[in-house]
């Protein structure tokens, strides 16, 4: 009887909900970022790549006409989306570009089917993961107890070790593995686990203790070790910029972040340091640099060095490591403040160089409305944030935000020039599946935040990270064992049995008689 009653409750509520969003929809932003649909297929249109943008309409108005009415339900922050909207669009719009532009050099590929099949599946895939994962924010408060993040974090020390095993190193990185023909970049998946992560430790109690924070700083440094490993610099760098930004947002003792930030800087001064000096060892032909570890040291070195070194003066290495950046230049200057039809080749340019290829096709004052648009998302998540009452929503919204606009951040100042280039993408614009579903999942979540989420993040008095039957727990009390047993009496006194006894201290030696 009470799911026969239900349901017609079920149905009104629906019914009421979908009214309401569509009366927003109607006088709201929403039916603005619809009707832009058609302008920006003129544009596209004059510039050859009408018919790839118009097989994507369909699947844009579906999920403008859906994230409104998820939205609404869930009373998220439409702003928020409107801004994530126009984004989508823009990259729709560009990717759309790049895909003309293979037609016209491969017209094998315009025969085969839709050209945009690949980016359809792309969003709807994304799509379908930021409502599952927003559904199941909604309504699982353990994510933020100790036993789900320990799972958490061992999960992406695995996702890591498996990506180390199995994947094959492409330009000294190797962060991409295939399963089922799908190829998954698996640093994509731990950044959004080291925001839960981060949140959890940080943001369940109101002032974390000493231990939590040296468990917060332990699993950065885990997750900085991989990455470094795997060769990921890029994403080393936005994680130790949302490390800090943890400390500085949640630890609320700023001699906890000063004194971090010293250390910090000390190890890199130490590491850059000991950089030059195994370089001069394997100049001058010291054996020092022959060994496996200072082999390894020296290649990362070199790699994080020529960043720098290449970012200053590209044209050392025109055709080699400078030979992005160069042609990025380049782009910018030929697509000036409106754009130009002429194209030039560009390296990467629906990814890494993705800014420098929407400068040039739209000029800079458009690049620089893309711009603006991040920054008003970042206000926009800030202030969602700060009005949330719960300190762990805080947490994971300040993560999101964070981690969102710093990446765009990044790697639009790298590719601009502005700092050395990273290879990380541009969120929402930027063409892999990967990087644009974790995007969307941290979007969604982000927006569910903002709206109304029934339980509490606090747990005082909850373990530690590392405690309650792990594996560290189990190894430690083994070791104690294994201690306790060599120093006690069975092993002991059967040493001094074998040692000798030793005279008392004072007493002589007696002598025969």
């Amino acid at each position: 009887m009470k799911a026969a009653r239900a349901w017609p409750d079920l149905a009104g509520r629906m019914t009421w909900e979908m009214k309401r969003a569509f009366y927003s929809f109607r006088r709201g932003p929403g039916l603005a970022v619809l009707l832009m649909q058609a302008p920006v297929l003129a544009f596209v249109w004059f510039k050859g790549a009408g018919p790839v943008y118009l097989d994507m309409a369909g699947i844009m108005a579906f999920l403008i006409l859906t994230s409104w009415l998820l939205t609404s339900m869930v009373h998220g922050n439409r702003m928020l989306l409107i801004y994530t909207l126009l984004l989508l669009t823009v990259g729709t719009m560009l990717q759309s570009v790049f895909l003309q532009e293979a037609i016209s050099q491969d017209p094998g590929k315009g025969r085969t089917g839709s050209p945009a099949a690949g980016l359809q599946l792309q969003y709807l895939l994304a799509f379908g993961a930021a409502v599952l994962a927003s559904m199941v924010y909604v309504r699982w408060k353990e994510i933020s107890s100790m036993r789900v993040c320990r799972f958490l974090f061992f999960i992406s020390v695995g996702l890591s070790v498996l990506t180390l095993l199995l994947a094959t190193s492409v330009g000294g990185v190797r962060n991409w593995i295939t399963v089922g023909g799908l190829s998954i970049q698996t640093t994509e998946i731990n950044k959004l686990l080291y925001v839960f992560l981060a949140a959890g430790l940080l943001g369940t109690v109101e002032k974390p203790s000493g231990a939590r924070i040296g468990e917060f700083c332990f699993v950065s440094i885990v997750f900085a070790l991989l990455l470094m490993v795997q060769g990921e610099y890029g994403t080393l760098l936005l994680l130790i910029c949302v490390f800090f930004s943890y400390l500085f947002l949640f630890v609320g003792d700023i001699r906890v972040f000063l004194g971090t930030g010293l250390v910090f800087a000390s190890l890199m001064g130490a590491a850059a340091g000991l950089g030059a000096r195994l370089q001069q060892d394997s100049l001058a032909g010291s054996r020092m640099a022959d060994f496996p570890f200072a082999g390894m040291y020296l290649k990362a070195y070199h790699r994080i060095a020529n960043r720098f070194i290449y970012w200053m003066h590209p044209e050392k290495d025109p055709m080699g490591l400078g030979y992005q950046l160069l042609k990025a230049k380049e782009s910018i200057v030929l697509g000036g403040w409106f754009g130009t039809s002429s194209v030039t080749a560009l390296p990467v340019k629906t990814s890494d160089l993705v800014y420098p290829a929407l400068i040039q096709r739209c000029g800079m004052i458009f690049a620089l409305l893309v711009f603006i648009i991040f920054i008003l998302m970042w206000l926009e998540g800030m202030k969602a944030m700060v009005r949330k009452e719960d300190r762990y929503h805080q947490a994971v919204a300040a993560g999101i935000v964070i981690m969102l606009f710093l990446q765009a951040l990044i790697i639009i100042a790298g590719s601009t020039g502005l700092c050395p280039l990273t290879g990380i993408t541009l969120p929402f614009i930027s063409s892999g599946g990967s990087s644009l579903l974790v995007c969307f999942v941290m979007t969604g979540l982000l927006i569910t935040i903002s709206g109304n989420v029934g339980w509490k993040g606090s747990r005082h008095g909850e373990e530690e990270l590392f405690k309650e039957s792990t594996i560290i727990t189990k190894c430690h009390s083994a070791l104690s064992h294994i201690h306790h047993f060599i120093s006690g009496p069975y092993l002991r006194n059967p040493a001094g049995s074998l040692g000798g006894s030793r005279p008392a201290e004072g007493q002589g030696e007696t002598e025969d008689v």
